[in-house]
């Protein structure tokens, strides 16, 4: 059995003087950076190997999950930016076989179409798209990562924060 959770990196602003790879998380990112590691901590999720892009916002959404993930084994790399669909499985059937766990941050579109591409079942949450920060668990009923294909996972389950800045109008109405 193998485990792969995608996460789509958390808010940052669109209109930005940097450039994309450059582009921070705001106080709304940081906020569901932080309420994905608590949903990782609470439900005592771990993983053997995190993948994370280059960009500076898919890497400020990994740093509150550091402490929480059972591993030190992370790879930050250029090789994972804006990638698409196809290079996410590539990327997946390159993995050694003794690792079972895996953290995948990037960027949409690639995540949700290879979500979409690897699901046994039209994942009905996606109708809605991948928001920032949204984690989804897929378990493949595979012995070697070689055979992770099209059509093979099973959506085990799907997250998204509710995190509201304090003094926000959403707030305010809760």
């Amino acid at each position: 059995m193998k485990t792969v959770f995608f996460l789509r990196h958390a808010t940052s602003p669109h209109h930005t003087p940097l450039s994309d790879v450059d582009r921070p998380l705001d106080a709304q990112g940081r906020g569901e950076a932080k309420e994905v590691a608590a949903y990782f901590q609470t439900n005592k999720l771990t993983v053997d190997l995190v993948l994370c892009s280059v960009a500076l916002r898919a890497q400020e959404t990994l740093e509150p999950l550091r402490s929480v993930l059972g591993t030190h084994n992370i790879e930050v790399s250029e090789g994972f930016y804006n990638i698409s669909d196809n290079e996410i499985l590539e990327v997946l059937q390159s993995i050694p076989n003794g690792i079972s766990r895996i953290l995948y941050i990037g960027h949409n579109p690639g995540i949700a179409f290879a979500i979409l591409k690897l699901s046994d079942s039209f994942p009905e949450f996606l109708t809605q798209g991948i928001e920032p920060a949204t984690l989804v668990e897929f378990q493949f009923n595979i012995e070697t990562w070689k055979n992770v294909g099209w059509k093979k996972g099973k959506v085990m389950r799907v997250f998204h924060p509710d995190f509201v800045l304090p003094g926000s109008p959403a707030q305010e109405e809760q």
